[in-house]
């Protein structure tokens, strides 16, 4: 058997050079592994920060920022809540680490803020507030004026009053009175005896010192009598027509009556 030698040595000097070729390839795929897996820098980094929010109400959120914008975490609680929130300047510079579940929209506000402030709308048979606009503050600091949400279009004005006059009379007063109401350290009072609900309503706004919104002339009359309710449990139990607006402060608690409201049935129920 003859070997052809010049033959064997050119496929030996191929197959060398293949090999060479190959070789810078395949350590370039594998150096760039890493990166394709998300081990390396790059625009595909994660964020400094998640937000989830629970699927079935009443929601609650979930929390974790490492050195993160306040200004973006606050953007995504924002979008999920379909709220605005308005972050105050020195809090639109602020950076946060966080960490933190199962809080529901007020407590998780006190996380991201030392003096969060809401404004609410309360009624419709509704046994939690709906919130229209959320302000984070700093400490001390005042926010803005509120918002249209809570302003009224229309402002009721009736003229009450009696011409009997006498001490006779006045003894007799707080006992016959068929209207009665007083608002004190955030608790309100009223005795209504067969009162038209609008006229009750106005006295409640001019107790509150708030403008009321009169939107229909509603033919409803009630009979109700509480004492030193909480002005939100209050208002649910004068009519599911009732709208209450009012400011919330998050750090102390205080509430700010901002307008009351008589809505016509199909804009209640909506």
């Amino acid at each position: 058997m003859f070997f052809n030698f010049k033959s064997l040595s050119r496929a030996a000097a191929f197959t060398c050079i293949s090999l060479a070729l190959v070789a810078p390839q395949a350590a370039a795929q594998k150096a760039d592994a890493p990166a394709r897996k998300g081990g390396g820098a790059g625009p595909s980094q994660a964020k400094p920060w998640s937000v989830r929010m629970s699927k079935s109400a009443p929601h609650t959120f979930t929390v974790k920022a490492t050195e993160a914008k306040l200004a973006e975490v606050a953007a995504e609680v924002s979008r999920l809540v379909e709220v605005p929130i308005t972050l105050s300047p020195l809090m639109q510079k602020q950076r946060v680490s966080l960490d933190f579940g199962g809080l529901n929209l007020d407590a998780t506000l006190r996380m991201l803020a030392p003096q969060p402030v809401v404004d609410y709308e309360m009624g419709g048979g509704d046994a939690q507030p709906r919130a229209l606009a959320i302000y984070l503050q700093g400490l001390n600091e005042r926010p803005p004026a509120p918002g249209p949400e809570t302003r009224g279009t229309v402002q009721a004005i009736m003229i009450e009053g009696d011409t009997e006059e006498g001490t006779e009379r006045e003894a007799q007063k707080e006992e016959e009175e068929p209207l009665m109401v007083t608002y004190s350290n955030s608790q309100l009072s009223v005795r209504a005896r067969k009162q038209p609900l609008s006229v009750v309503l106005f006295r409640v706004a001019s107790e509150l010192g708030v403008p009321f919104d009169l939107r229909y002339e509603s033919p409803q009359i009630i009979d109700v009598e509480f004492k030193d309710q909480p002005l939100d449990q209050a208002v649910r139990s004068l009519s599911p027509e009732v709208r209450l607006y009012y400011r919330q402060d998050l750090q102390t608690f205080q509430i700010q009556p901002l307008r009351l409201a008589l809505l016509p049935p199909a804009a209640a129920q909506s």
